[in-house]
């Protein structure tokens, strides 16, 4: 005779399968009991079983049971050890808020690095397109039939067509030819739809063109939702609300904390939430060459991410102590140095860790404790940062490690 203890924690009906056998199914409630019968002579379930009715969990004292309490031999079972299953729902649910590498090994720099691409979007922008939908749907904008249109160099387009299939909406992203193939197709993986602009606008670059393109979208479609995360309050506020003081919580020393600057979403969600309750921090911007956010002249650039060819709307010059501003060349040779210490990180990753490590070296003492944000994951980069026949495409030798990579004192860093 076998017998069976029934809780199933997911829903009130569970498949009893016996030696390969589907014997039946049957309505059993958590704590019940089910007790299975083969007939005499033939354990080997050859024969259909016997199955008797759910016992209740109040009869017999030999219960199997999940909370410590007593197995059918009469022996207590042990509680299960550990933290909870977390159990989501929706992609957007779920996000790594307490990840980060020590950077000390590798820059000779007290500086952490947030792992912000652990996600089901693989990148930081999962948290601003959640938050901007949810807030576009708690106003009354979104309806079963919008369409949701946004302008994206490639991270937040993966991010929003991942929540827009989620939520049951179409969605169209707006790049231009900077964005990389795989990240193209991984946004058209999920149902939307990739418009890719190639020809600059004369004053404003192919961001002023890509933005003259989705008002032209909307004007021609009322059924349109333009998000617009150079501008929506939701994108700051998502980091305002949970990557800030999720850094507070984990590096309560903090003295320097370097973001990125694109949109300035991310920027301006941390600064804010410092300057108000941790003002002792200093914010320190990292920009790109060739971006005009903080007053640079206008350049071509070939990562996407970072960087912006005009004004960010959403910058607060006064919320941010100090600015870096970082060459292409020094974001791929940090990437390709991470990479040779196992971190595979993305081109916005290398420009923060180059700029910081720059910074630091520059206004820092030794015992400095920084933290910066790694916003994305390297996979979508392999066929450029990560390929040597683009980087001399784009670049020719400047791209190249400027010294051997010296592998780090292992007494150093038992320290």
């Amino acid at each position: 005779m076998n017998e069976f203890d029934g809780v199933d924690e997911a829903g009130p009906t569970g498949r009893i399968d016996l030696h390969g056998l589907d014997a039946r199914t049957l309505v059993v409630h958590p704590g019940e009991t089910v007790r299975v019968t083969y007939p005499p002579g033939d354990a080997s379930g050859t024969r259909p079983p016997t199955i008797l009715p759910p016992r209740s969990p109040h009869v017999g004292p030999a219960r199997a049971m999940r909370d410590g309490r007593r197995s059918p031999t009469g022996a207590p079972t042990p509680r299960p050890s550990g933290p909870p299953p977390n159990i989501v729902s929706a992609p957007q649910q779920f996000n790594t808020h307490d990840l980060f590498v020590d950077m000390r090994p590798i820059v000779d720099q007290r500086l952490f690095c947030k792992v912000e691409g652990m996600n089901f979007a693989g990148s930081v922008k999962l948290k601003a397109a959640a938050s901007m939908v949810e807030a576009a749907e708690a106003a009354g904008q979104l309806n079963p039939w919008s369409i949701i249109v946004e302008s994206s160099s490639g991270n937040l387009g993966v991010a929003l067509a991942m929540v827009s299939a989620n939520r049951g909406y179409r969605f169209i992203c707006v790049t231009d030819d900077r964005c990389n193939p795989q990240t193209r197709r991984l946004i058209e993986t999920y149902g939307a739809e990739v418009h890719v602009i190639s020809v600059p606008h004369p004053e404003t670059g192919l961001l002023g063109a890509r933005l003259e393109y989705l008002r032209g979208l909307c004007d021609r479609d009322p059924d349109t939702v333009w998000l617009n995360q150079y501008e929506n309050p939701a994108n700051a506020g998502a980091h305002y609300a949970t990557t800030a003081p999720s850094i507070a919580r984990a590096v309560p020393g903090l003295e320097v904390l370097f973001v990125g600057a694109g949109t300035c979403g991310t920027l301006m969600g941390n600064a804010r939430w410092f300057k108000r309750h941790r003002p002792d921090v200093k914010v320190v911007a990292i920009d790109v060459e060739g971006s005009v956010s903080f007053g640079g002249p206008a350049a071509p650039r070939h990562i996407p991410g970072l960087g912006m060819g005009m004004t960010p709307p959403a910058l607060d010059r006064s919320l941010v102590d100090d600015v870096v501003i970082v060459p292409e060349t020094e974001t791929l040779r940090m990437c390709q140095r991470l990479a040779m210490r196992g971190f595979l990180f993305g081109g916005s990753t290398g420009t923060v860790v180059a700029g910081a490590t720059r910074w630091l070296a520059r206004n820092a003492h030794p015992d400095t404790l920084a933290v910066t944000l790694a916003p994305d994951q390297g996979e979508r980069y392999l066929d450029t940062v990560y390929t040597p026949a683009w980087r001399e495409q784009h670049y020719g030798t400047a791209a190249h490690l400027s010294r051997p990579h010296r592998l780090p004192d292992p007494a150093a860093d038992s320290d």
